[in-house]
């Protein structure tokens, strides 16, 4: 299954790594990559790339679905 690409709100590159997904006020959702959004002080996101700082993509793809949460 391959996953939709979408743009980082925060460093605007255009991928398929794992995103915390935004809804706004006005009903639309923005997409932050999860290391990007934990940088604005996302709680959420610092959360769950805890451990695995630095990683991104299916490095962090594989952090997410095989942590012990």
């Amino acid at each position: 299954m391959s996953l939709p690409i979408r743009v980082c709100l925060g460093c605007e590159q255009a991928d398929d790594h794992p995103r915390h997904v935004v809804a706004l006020q006005d009903g639309t959702d923005v997409f932050w990559h999860m290391d990007c959004h934990a940088v604005t002080g996302c709680a959420v996101c610092a959360k769950q790339i805890e451990g695995a700082e630095g990683a991104t993509g299916d490095t962090l793809r594989t952090h997410l679905t095989t942590k012990d949460d």
